[in-house]
């Protein structure tokens, strides 16, 4: 029988994507895009989750994000790439999959 304690020990942490949104109805639907798209390229490698600035304006305030859409990628802790502002480039999750793969 395995213990939690080494579970946690034995697989390394998956990272995290945070996607900071804001209640923009048009932002809305381009994040929905997005993650959608970033699911596609992404699982199950990362996880990834929404952060509402209008639920949780602290989380946001404390990353220090003056535009919304931000992301954020992390892993155990430690932000291993960040992207904020408008989002126009396809390749963008290909450039953050990339970053993640190098420090793996």
């Amino acid at each position: 029988m395995t213990s939690h304690s080494s579970l946690l020990t034995d697989s390394p942490q998956r990272p995290v994507l945070l996607i900071f949104t804001s209640a923009s109805p048009v932002q809305r639907i381009e994040i929905d895009q997005l993650m959608e798209k970033a699911q596609s390229l992404l699982n199950p490698t990362v996880k990834i989750m929404r952060v509402s600035a209008t639920i949780h304006p602290e989380v946001v305030r404390s990353f220090g994000f003056t535009s919304l859409p931000a992301f954020v990628l992390l892993q155990q802790g430690m932000e291993l790439w960040r992207y904020s502002g408008p989002i126009d480039s396809p390749e963008l999750f290909t450039q953050m999959h990339q970053t993640f793969l190098k420090t793996n």
